[in-house]
């Protein structure tokens, strides 16, 4: 993917201030604020979540739905990873740092059954369902390679509930997170201008895909994984964590296939 710059926090909160009523959200405008609530601290945590699952001969990850790229340049230092994700505001930002990413979508990905190991984490679990997400992985792995999915069971585990203060040198944003009983979240972004004093709101409101741990190792076995493993994680409350392995086909190349007659020659 060619390197643009991202947009700046500015540049986001401008837009908004410009714009009251348009489309904005996490995946489009308002990326460089999604880009802040992902923390170093974030990646380093997960990226310890998976590497400790993987086994020491695994070169290449992919992840699904890589985001803003926090984990990649976590997974970077040890491995070859490519990152795969639908929201080209998001993927400005690992492709400026040199990260190599791809657009697409993270249930359907546009690679080859090459890697060692496939990753995907709670954000991008809450966006789409366990099965599809299991199903892409298996089929990006090459045979004997490993997943590895942390899938939400609490929508707070993925947005957590209260109100965080972000600042620039013109601008303030708040961002107020509530998590409804049926699973929606709704994020309001309210943003100040210190110089004019203008404010503009505007809010998202979007499902999160939830799961169990009995769901998870149903959908894992379901797309064909076998010695599938289900863990949680102390620290990481409303998360569950499964492991599987691609198998290794043992038959002889087409002993699976009926032989078909062969026509009359004329």
């Amino acid at each position: 993917m060619t390197a643009r710059r991202p947009p700046t926090f500015a540049d986001a909160c401008r837009a908004v201030l410009e714009d009251p009523g348009g489309d904005h959200g996490a995946d489009t405008t308002l990326a460089p604020v999604h880009a802040r609530t992902v923390t170093e601290r974030w990646g380093e945590r997960r990226a310890q979540l998976v590497r400790s699952r993987l086994p020491a001969d695994v070169e290449r990850v992919l992840e699904l739905g890589c985001g803003v790229g926090v984990l990649l340049g976590r997974l970077g230092a040890g491995y070859e990873v490519v990152g795969v994700d639908d929201a080209a505001a998001h993927l400005r930002f690992p492709a400026v740092r040199g990260e190599a990413v791809v657009r697409g979508d993270p249930v359907d990905p546009p690679v080859a059954p090459v890697f060692d190991a496939v990753c995907a984490l709670e954000r991008s679990a809450a966006r789409h369902s366990a099965l599809d997400l299991c199903v892409a992985a298996y089929g990006s792995l090459r045979p004997g390679g490993i997943v590895v999915v942390a899938a939400p069971t609490d929508p707070e585990a993925v947005d957590e509930p209260g109100v965080e203060t972000y600042s620039g040198s013109r601008y303030l944003l708040e961002r107020a997170v509530d998590a409804a009983s049926d699973g929606t979240v709704a994020v309001d972004y309210r943003i100040t201008d210190r110089r004019t004093g203008d404010t503009a709101v505007a809010t998202e409101r979007r499902s999160v895909e939830t799961t169990t741990a009995d769901g998870l190792a149903a959908a894992l076995r379901a797309a064909g994984f076998e010695d599938v493993l289900i863990s949680g994680e102390s620290d990481l409350p409303g998360v569950v964590v499964g492991r599987g392995v691609r198998p290794i086909e043992t038959g002889a190349p087409g002993a699976d296939l009926e032989a078909l007659p062969l026509e009359d020659e004329e």
